[in-house]
């Protein structure tokens, strides 16, 4: 069984083609059919992912179709995922994003995998630094 921490960038290029994140995410995502894996996330994760594609939806319908949206989220909505509840204020939060040198945003990533003692997927450079920082294992295929 394989535990990973999931950050939304990775999650975004399995269906937005970004030159620097597919080939990342790519070997990510084979895991999924070679492996028992689960991907765990904060609550932000879905609304986070889910207005990424919305936005990729409504900003470029001739690449990103009705079809190509609804198709997206039916495979995120069977994926592996747990959802986890930080469970921290609004004081923590900003304490823990100075503490790491992260936006609020990444921090809730970083946090949790760092709690759970799980590697995190992530192609973001300040989670990155903050992983060797702070001796979290940053996930390599």
């Amino acid at each position: 069984m394989i535990d990973i921490v999931l950050d939304a960038n990775v999650a975004i290029d399995w269906f937005v083609n970004t030159e620097q994140g597919t080939a990342y995410s790519a070997r990510l995502a084979k895991l999924i059919g070679e492996e028992e894996i689960t991907f765990h996330v904060p609550l932000s994760f879905e609304p986070e992912v889910c207005g990424q594609l919305v936005r990729h939806h409504r900003h470029k319908p001739e690449l990103h179709s009705k079809a190509w949206l609804s198709g997206a989220l039916r495979m995120l909505d069977y994926m592996p995922i747990k959802q986890h509840a930080l469970g921290v204020n609004f004081t923590v939060t900003g304490e823990l994003a100075e503490s790491y040198r992260l936006s609020v945003y990444d921090v809730q990533y970083f946090h949790l995998a760092r709690i759970l003692e799980h590697p995190i997927a992530s192609r973001d450079r300040g989670i990155i630094s903050a992983c060797k920082a702070w001796h979290v294992t940053h996930w390599q295929p």
